[in-house]
């Protein structure tokens, strides 16, 4: 409850790319790092799937937001602060464009996911030209 305090100590960031290129699987990573999910349900748990047609369609529909502290040290301290991270998960494929569209304006920053093998696609030059129209 501290950290929500101390708003210089907080990021919102949104995770968006193409479909299918590793968005909730990258989340689930970073939940289980911040110790919200076991290493064995990380990249298969899909934590922010929570809708039952998301599961059954093992595909993101809705934006989902969920939080978590961290401990981050510059290179120059010696001492670790602690961050308190919103990140939202959106959905790559084109047809819920709108969602990946009200998280980018919802967050600060975004990380966009691009699959190493099949490079970038035309969903994600379209998150891409979002984030940065919403100077993100």
């Amino acid at each position: 409850r501290g950290l929500m305090k101390s708003t210089e100590n907080i990021r919102s960031v949104s995770v968006i790319g193409h479909y299918n290129h590793g968005k909730t699987t990258l989340t689930d990573s970073l939940l289980c790092k911040a110790g919200l999910i076991s290493a064995k349900e990380a990249g298969t748990k899909r934590y922010t799937d929570s809708r039952y047609d998301e599961q059954e369609k093992v595909l993101s529909i809705k934006s989902k937001s969920v939080s978590f502290s961290c401990m981050h040290q510059e290179k120059d301290d010696e001492v670790k602060h602690p961050y308190l991270i919103h990140l939202m998960d959106s959905p790559g494929h084109t047809e819920f464009s709108s969602e990946v569209s009200a998280a980018v304006r919802l967050t600060d920053g975004a990380v966009v996911v691009v699959d190493c093998v099949e490079g970038c696609a035309t969903s994600t030059e379209t998150v891409l030209r979002l984030a940065l129209a919403e100077r993100v």
